[in-house]
């Protein structure tokens, strides 16, 4: 409590520093929601500014950015289908369907309110358990961590119910683009095809555009000769209306407590949480063929889930000095860049820097859902603008955001050709969401299953020795097995 007081202390006690969160919550929102300029990307971009800032102030700045970047992705994501930020992939699939529906002020006010109650909900984790979590953290090893991964890839049978054998398909494509590049084990070169910039493998955020922005854009311009109805932006309040959100408060609740412990593993962050959290909820919802057709519980679990797991991360940067993900992994740098090393000492030498990253970051979130709802009628306006004159900005802002990362021409061209490709996967009715599945966990699976194994002489017994693996299998099995026995519940009440 002496740590939390002191870093508001710190944080009200200087007016620039509240000026620094407000224009960093206003940059992230425009970073998340613009197409290809991420979260990760604003962050970086702003830590050359906070040499010339005292810690607190750099890190309230970077941290603000951080929140409005993540949540912001949900705006372009719920509006025209595409997502502004990797992690809002899974609200485009509820989202865009309920604007289409004429509710795209409902599916904002949900998002921007879930993203408030999954932020929050982290920072109260961070602020109370923060080195008890980030002790279990460090007690997990490579059996629990590929167990976590199997239970993730086992979400493709709820995402493939529609179509079994084209969902598995996405999901085997994705393994394949998963294990490109230099092997982590052996330091083999997989699938380079004599490129060597496939020697580390596809970057994450060129292919998720490719496959959503780039593969969107070319899907709706075949439509531009038809008229596009404007997006009408209704009065909201600031909590959404019961009616949309009584039915929510499970995949909430899934959302934050996912979101948070996939957060404090290092390396997993948002956009596994995101896909775990999803389809956990459409596993437990009463109305799962609601899912991916503008289900208010799609929004609630993805956009609580993916806020949740900012705070999550944070606990394994300022115990361990460990980045939950790759922006915190970014916000080591603004950290270093003032002579700090994260980390358990941060704590005796600095407890003034650590309350103000406790209390930066909640502030962040309430900040962030004010001048979101404030801003979304603005928001509006910019989508309701031709789709001649707005989607070669996205695409635009796309290679400009791609390049940046790695300063690398060869990603454009990847995102691009994963366009194109997007788009005739799409002609073949294969999802994307498993592609991405697959892409994502597929080399965690491959990796951690491999450190098990040569830890353990090649003995798969050695995982029955790990409690916390075995539930998460266990749980991996209930993915698989409860879809299979709903169906066929169903099956047997209409033949009697």
């Amino acid at each position: 409590m002496s740590t939390i007081i002191l870093g508001f202390q710190y944080i009200f006690s200087d007016p620039m520093t509240i000026a620094l969160l407000l224009l960093g919550i206003f940059v992230g929102i425009i970073f998340g929601s613009i197409p290809g300029l991420t979260a990760t990307l604003g962050v970086t971009l702003f830590i050359p500014f906070t040499y010339v800032m005292s810690p607190v102030q750099g890190l309230t700045m970077l941290i603000a950015v951080y929140v409005g970047g993540i949540s912001g992705g949900l705006i372009t994501a719920t509006l025209i289908n595409i997502p502004g930020t990797p992690s809002s992939i899974y609200t485009c699939f509820d989202g865009y369907p309920m604007t289409k529906n004429g509710k795209p002020t409902q599916a904002l006010a949900i998002g921007v309110f879930c993203s408030l109650v999954g932020g929050t909900f982290s920072s109260f984790a961070l602020m109370a358990i923060a080195p008890q979590l980030a002790k279990i953290s460090l007690s997990f090893g490579s059996w629990e961590y590929f167990s976590v991964a199997v239970m993730g890839l086992s979400v493709v049978v709820a995402m493939c119910s529609d179509s079994m054998i084209k969902g598995l398909m996405g999901a085997m494509f994705g393994l394949m683009l998963g294990g490109i590049g230099i092997d982590s084990i052996s330091g083999v070169s997989r699938l380079t095809f004599g490129f060597w910039q496939l020697q580390a493998g596809i970057s994450s955020t060129a292919l998720m555009m490719g496959l959503f922005a780039i593969t969107e854009v070319f899907n709706q311009s075949l439509e531009l000769h038809k008229p596009r109805p404007k997006i009408h932006f209704a009065k909201t309040t600031l909590i959404p209306p019961f009616s949309e959100m009584k039915t929510s408060w499970k995949a909430v609740g899934i959302g934050c407590v996912v979101g948070t412990g996939i957060g404090i593993l290092p390396g997993i962050g948002q956009n596994a949480s995101t896909l775990i959290s999803y389809n956990l909820a459409r596993t437990v919802s009463k109305t799962p063929e609601m899912f991916g057709h503008g289900c208010p519980e799609g929004i609630a679990a993805s956009e609580s889930s993916n806020n949740a797991t900012n705070g999550g991360a944070l606990i394994p940067l300022v115990c361990l000095g460990i980045p939950g993900d790759l922006t915190t992994s970014a916000l080591i740098g603004g950290l270093m860049i003032h002579g700090l090393q994260p980390g358990p000492l941060l704590y005796s030498e600095h407890p003034e820097l650590v309350g103000g990253i406790m209390v930066a970051y909640f502030l962040a979130n309430v900040v962030m859902y004010v001048m979101e709802l404030g801003l979304m009628k603005a928001f509006v306006r910019m989508v309701n603008v031709k789709l001649s004159y707005l989607f070669p900005a996205i695409v635009a802002c796309c290679v400009l955001g791609v390049y940046t990362l790695n300063n690398r021409m060869f990603d454009v061209w990847v995102m691009i050709i994963f366009g194109f490709v997007g788009y005739f996967l799409i002609c073949l009715g294969i999802d994307m969401a498993p592609v991405i599945l697959g892409f994502i966990l597929g080399p965690l699976i491959e990796k951690y299953m491999r450190m098990a194994l040569i830890a353990s002489s090649g003995e798969w017994g050695q995982i029955a020795t790990r409690p916390v693996a075995v539930f998460f299998v266990v749980v991996a099995i209930l993915f698989v097995v409860v879809p299979i026995v709903r169906k066929l519940l169903i099956l047997t009440k209409k033949t009697t």
